[in-house]
């Protein structure tokens, strides 16, 4: 027998032969222990039992890293289809706006050869008798840089007629077209139609034409009298603007506005119903 397999008497053996200096596993603290002895009568760290698996702990946070890159991508695909959403919407909007337009009232100039064949100026002969010349037209057809529009100027004037020989009388009469979501050329109109500081001027809105209107006026000038009036009004696909204009020297009879809203108002559902399609 050694003197290790000897017990603490020196003389009889320790059970099963167990050298007291090598670890013993205590099955309560659940891993290897160190025996009682002075600092440094071991054989090396102390052991955890079972030993910390490496491999597991690596696998645990991939596992975990994976799955949190799932949510992330979950989330980015979920914001990715609102957003995707919300621009399909947007678009379909500004379709659905352009539709709108059209179906209120679809136009076209394909059978008009004349634009002054869309016109009718005869009520100005109430201020002025004599036609001035010939009234002229302008088609624009429809092409890959336009959608088209026409226009006819009428005039007339009072030269030989009456004690006021410098009055005259005009009516303008225009239609422009616009395609798809186009900003209809009203809006350009609406814009240029306004007063300049040296104008008597009014306006209001135009209601029971189309999708939308606008009425304008305005006087300029003491011993002749310049007198604008017009009428606009936008639908479905075209914009038509009817402008009359009067001079009327001093002491001519009175114009009422009532008398040119009417006839331009009028001629403006002329010219729709000239260009509506059938």
């Amino acid at each position: 027998m050694t003197d290790s397999q000897r017990g603490p008497d020196g003389q009889s053996p320790m059970p099963g032969g167990i050298d007291p200096a090598v670890r013993q596993p205590d099955p309560s603290a659940g891993g290897w222990v160190m025996p009682d002895g002075p600092p440094g009568q071991g054989y090396g760290p102390t052991l955890s039992y079972p030993p910390p698996s490496t491999g597991s702990g690596r696998t645990v946070l991939i596992i975990a890293g994976v799955l949190g890159l799932v949510v992330v991508l979950g989330l980015g695909v979920a914001i990715g289809v609102v957003v995707g959403r919300g621009g399909i919407s947007s678009s379909e909007s500004a379709v659905a706006s352009a539709t709108a337009r059209r179906e209120a009232g679809t136009y076209s100039m394909n059978a008009i050869t004349n634009a002054c064949d869309l016109v009718d100026p005869t009520p100005l002969t109430k201020w002025s008798p004599t036609p001035k010349g010939v009234p002229e037209h302008r088609e624009t057809r429809p092409t890959a840089y336009g959608s088209g529009g026409l226009k006819c100027d009428a005039g007339y004037t009072s030269a030989t007629a009456g004690e006021f020989p410098m009055n005259t009388a005009g009516m303008s009469v225009e239609a422009e077209f616009t395609n798809g979501a186009a900003p209809p050329f009203y809006d350009h109109w609406k814009h240029a139609d306004v007063a300049t500081p040296e104008a008597e001027s009014a306006s209001g809105e135009v209601t029971g034409i189309g999708n939308q209107g606008y009425w304008y006026s305005e006087v300029r000038g003491n011993l002749v009298a310049n007198i604008a009036y017009v009428v606009c009004v936008q639908d479905g696909n075209v914009s038509v603007r009817v402008k009359i204009s009067l001079t009327r020297e001093q002491g001519s009879p009175a114009v009422l506005r009532d008398e040119l809203d009417s006839i331009a108002r009028s001629q403006v559902r002329r010219t729709l119903d000239g260009l509506r399609e059938k």
